[in-house]
């Protein structure tokens, strides 16, 4: 399975859950791909209405075998298979979720659309992932959490001093407002 068709079927799986949650748990879901905001290109997997927690974005990852979560820069994953052990290093997702969710503020800001707080999160929906977080000083910069456990993730990050009622207005105007600042990919 090559690594798009990969993420796109782990972007599914994520999409299922959130539907299944969509009008109880959470207020909506939007995705957008290839935004732009002065010259930064991002995208953003899922951004969920939670109305007791904001806005979360979620970066999903399909990897299998065990990823190695830290704050470096790199993180490693490690796949074994009958005949070989592989080691792949990839770029930081709690890095990356939290890249795309201050250019996310920054698109909002701009049509005074910054109304909720932001909370980054990472999800890997592969069933052969293992996720080892380092502690302390070298833990990663957001919450990783595997598929099964985003319902939880809600209820357990839910805000008890504060509810935000999210209209239909309100999803449609941060919906326009991402497709005003969607790009169409180069060539």
């Amino acid at each position: 399975m090559n690594t798009e068709h990969a993420g796109n079927v782990g972007e599914e799986s994520v999409r299922a859950i959130l539907r299944e949650l969509n009008g109880s748990v959470i207020s909506g879901f939007i995705r957008s791909n290839n935004l732009k905001l002065d010259g930064q290109s991002f995208q953003i997997d899922f951004l969920v209405l939670v109305p007791s927690i904001g806005l979360v974005n979620i970066e999903v990852k399909n990897w299998k075998g065990t990823v190695k979560a830290t704050s470096s820069k790199k993180w490693q994953q490690e796949i074994n298979t009958a005949d070989k052990h592989y080691v792949n290093e990839f770029n930081n997702a709690s890095m990356q979720a939290l890249r795309t969710s201050g250019l996310l503020m920054q698109t909002l800001e701009r049509e005074r659309l910054n109304n909720w707080p932001i909370r980054s999160l990472v999800v890997f929906t592969n069933e052969n992932a293992k996720v080892l977080r380092a502690k302390n000083k070298l833990a990663p910069q957001t919450d990783i959490i595997l598929k099964h456990m985003l319902p939880n993730w809600f209820k357990d990050n839910a805000r008890k001093d504060m509810t935000f009622n999210f209209s239909r207005g309100e999803f449609n105007q941060i919906k326009s407002c991402l497709v005003e600042h969607t790009q169409p990919y180069a060539a």
